[in-house]
């Protein structure tokens, strides 16, 4: 029967370009999710600009997500001193009255061309006191012994002892005779230090290494920097002074002197930075 057969062979047709269309809508369907998904994984790949696989500190989610570690921070070099925000100073004046402050005048107007007690500190010059005591030392700068041949005497503002107290025996407002050249412009600080017959840098060594007075140092010295804006290139040591920027001398005198040399005047320097 020819009519049957072509009947039973169009239906056949028919199934099988049914069972066709099916089949490419399911692998259809099967492409489409698999191009969304790969799209998806690129889309959460950036956040907010971040790329794929760059730290975060949100943690993935889903079945079968693993938990991803922040990346670690540096290393935080803790300061290596105790250093104190703000230094205990205790007021143990010299006697400055009008006679000494005229012999300061004087002096600043030889060597200076200004003839005035009043400074207006821009740096700070660093000095061990060849003496083992503060008594001893402050009863040098009591004296006011000529120097060179010249009044005033010499004297510090600050006095660092070795178990830390700051003495103020000038204020820091006051020319004060320590440093040949920058006396018009300079603080200057004693530590109590003799060299015993060692290396003049051996001596300021001893004071880096003895904590409780490199700590008060530090601390006296950042309280300076802070009230007169002075910048850790003008912590400089008494060798130095010479190479000073400011140095300034009118009779032509000059410093000979060798404590607080460049290598230690570096190490205090860092301890400035490390300071909090």
């Amino acid at each position: 029967m020819k009519g049957g057969a072509g009947y039973a062979g169009g239906a056949r047709r028919v199934a099988m370009a049914t069972a066709v269309v099916v089949a490419l809508l399911v692998l259809g369907v099967a492409l489409d999710q698999g191009l969304l998904g790969r799209a998806g994984s690129a889309t959460r790949g950036w956040v907010s600009g971040v790329r794929a696989g760059a730290p975060s500190s949100a943690a993935p989610t889903g079945a079968g997500a693993s938990p991803v570690s922040p990346a670690p921070s540096p290393t935080t070099t803790a300061p290596a001193l105790d250093v104190p925000a703000a230094p205990r100073i205790v007021a143990d004046h010299l006697t400055f009255g009008a006679p000494r402050k005229a012999e300061t005048a004087a002096y600043a107007a030889r060597h200076y061309g200004t003839r005035t007690s009043r400074l207006r500190p821009t740096m700070i010059v660093l000095h061990y006191s060849e003496s083992d005591t503060y008594s001893s030392v402050r009863s040098l700068f009591e004296a006011d012994l000529p120097n060179r041949g010249e009044e005033p005497g010499t004297c510090a503002h600050f006095v660092v002892d070795q178990d830390g107290t700051i003495h103020e025996l000038v204020p820091p407002t006051l020319v004060c005779r320590h440093t040949v050249g920058l006396n018009h412009v300079a603080i200057g600080i004693e530590f109590v230090q003799s060299s015993r017959g060692h290396d003049p840098r051996w001596a300021t060594q001893q004071v880096l290494a003895r904590r409780a007075q490199a700590a008060a140092g530090v601390a006296l010295v950042e309280h300076l920097q802070r009230r007169f804006a002075i910048s850790d290139d003008k912590v400089i040591g008494h060798a130095m002074a010479n190479q000073a920027n400011e140095f300034r001398d009118l009779e032509g005198w000059r410093n000979d002197h060798v404590d607080w040399q460049a290598p230690e005047v570096g190490a205090f320097r860092r301890l400035l930075t490390q300071a909090p």
